[in-house]
């Protein structure tokens, strides 16, 4: 059987966080990880004229992507993890609370949506 944990929100950006440039936004990502204890394997970024910027780690786990509105300084953050020799869940949520507090100065769950699919 196969499961996987799906979370997503859409948060306000601090000012520092909406004038990051790729390189930052990577390295921001992928600290956030490793505190999650989960491993990154791969990387991409990419901006968007006039503005914005979307970021990508793929994840031993599965992935974490983030995409920054500048015009409405606010961050789509989507996490997707499996479990395959554990439950990640957890971590899923440690990723989601660092992130959030990182992005917006504060931890909110009621800014999260998450599922569970099973198959």
């Amino acid at each position: 059987m196969i499961r996987s944990h799906h979370f997503s929100a859409i948060l306000p950006a601090t000012e520092t966080i909406v004038t990051l440039l790729p390189a930052a936004l990577l390295d921001l990502m992928r600290d956030a990880v490793q505190e999650a204890g989960l491993t990154a394997v791969g990387e991409v970024a990419v901006t968007f004229a006039p503005q914005g910027l979307s970021a990508v780690l793929v994840l031993e786990e599965s992935h974490v992507a983030l995409h920054l509105w500048t015009e409405y300084a606010k961050v789509s953050v989507d996490i997707h993890v499996c479990d395959y020799s554990q439950d990640n869940r957890s971590k899923a949520e440690v990723l989601a609370d660092v992130l959030s507090l990182k992005i917006s100065g504060q931890v909110d769950r009621a800014q999260w949506h998450s599922i569970t699919a099973t198959g």
